[in-house]
């Protein structure tokens, strides 16, 4: 069994590790990155929308060989079909392949002295003696003064030590399907509501150019596949003559739940996925999560130049990453609830009026930010919210209902 020595460790090359990695070694420091499966970016869980104001928070450029189509509007349908587009003069965001992009940072972390190693799933990691052992696969054992945990939605490092992470009843069933489609208008995405198509969340159609999109929905029941198969036929099927050509299939969990309670530990910083480090009314992580890992990086570098990795010292971390998105984040989730609670009537009673009251224009004439979208949503409604406050007085009263019949 050999022994490898490094300062930090990170656990995860998806977009929050290698990002956190990039920050760390850059600032030269040791670091390595453990990765479970053989290659980058593979499987993919995502839907590789990213805002270009989100690319540019995280210092990723909006122009890499990974960007597969420019999007400048959304078009919005509620359960009855009632629509409004928001659209803008220039690309507000990007489709990525998230294989290439992955690979982008994995070059930019290599290239700044992160040493990444595949095929190294860790097994078990103890604490001992202010320094940390992970039992990587092959027998391997890395020795580190820092953990930085990336590992996704369902981490287990976090829980070796005592912190409590997501529950999965918690979290939404995602899938998605690329698929070879007609008359499809790359530039514009699709989103699609109502308790029909997908419980708790909505459905997408995110075009890769004029012939291909990628197609999905997440909820919270176990039928999300049928769900999305019978949205697809209602969505591109106009006649029994219509053939739809499958091209890959993508699912995964989408966390719409907000940030676990603890976020750091002696020696350990958790971020990304692990963390919840994602957009509670939209489920995107890779904004959030790079945000977040850069800070993770920077203080990570901090505590070992200074030696203070203990947690007094560490809570750095969470303070700053709550300074960034944590407002945001819990405007978002009161936001996620009423949504979750809405009759299919009340969200088309909703569209009709955002439509009366061009609430759309008001989003465009502002300064919209998709990464941030409880802000600009609040923005834009200002006082019209009064035209909506019967609806969600409603949803409060039945969610009320609820909490005293669970608790009764």
């Amino acid at each position: 069994m050999g022994m490898e020595e490094t300062e930090i460790a990170v656990i995860g090359a998806g977009p929050s590790g290698l990002i956190a990695a990039y920050e760390a070694s850059r600032r030269g420091l040791k670091v390595t990155v453990l990765e479970e499966h053989r290659e980058i970016g593979v499987p993919c869980h995502c839907a590789g929308l990213l805002s270009i104001n989100g690319l540019n928070r995280i210092g990723v450029p909006y122009n890499g060989i990974y960007v597969l189509n420019r999007i400048r509007g959304a078009r919005f349908f509620s359960p009855s079909n009632i629509s409004f587009t928001v659209e803008w003069e220039k690309p507000i965001a990007c489709v990525v392949d998230r294989r290439l992009f992955d690979l982008f940072l994995a070059e930019q972390a290599y290239k700044n002295g992160s040493l990444i190693k595949l095929k190294s799933k860790v097994n078990r990691a103890r604490r001992d003696r202010n320094k940390w052992f992970l039992e990587v696969s092959g027998g391997n054992v890395v020795g580190a003064k820092l953990l930085i945990d990336a590992e996704g939605a369902m981490p287990k490092i976090p829980r070796m030590v005592g912190i409590k992470t997501h529950d999965t009843k918690r979290l939404l069933k995602g899938i998605q399907a690329d698929l070879l489609v007609s008359n499809l208008n790359p530039d514009y995405v699709e989103i699609y509501f109502g308790r029909t198509i997908a419980p708790n969340f909505f459905a997408w159609v995110i075009p890769l150019d004029d012939e291909v999109a990628r197609v999905g929905l997440a909820c919270n029941t176990s039928d999300v596949r049928d769900k999305l198969l019978k949205f697809i036929k209602k969505r591109f099927t106009k006649s029994s003559q219509d053939k739809l050509e499958y091209l890959k299939y993508y699912s995964g969990l989408v966390i719409t739940c907000g940030p676990i309670d603890r976020t750091y530990w002696d020696g350990l910083l958790i971020v990304g996925d692990s963390a919840g480090h994602t957009k509670p009314i939209s489920g995107g992580g890779v904004i959030f999560g790079g945000v977040c890992a850069k800070i993770a990086g920077t203080v990570a570098s901090m505590a070992i130049k200074n030696d203070k990795i203990e947690r007094e010292f560490l809570k750095t971390y969470e303070n700053e990453w709550k300074s960034k998105i944590g407002k945001e984040i819990k405007t978002a989730l009161l936001i996620r609830k009423i949504l979750n609670n809405l009759s299919d009537k009340n969200l088309d009673k909703i569209f009709s009026i955002a439509i009366k009251e061009e609430i759309h224009k008001n989003i465009v004439a502002g300064e919209w930010d998709i990464d941030y979208q409880a802000t600009t949503l609040i923005k834009a409604l200002k006082w019209r919210i009064l035209r909506l406050l019967p609806i969600i007085f409603r949803v409060f009263y039945s969610m009320i209902g609820e909490t005293t019949k669970i608790y009764k």
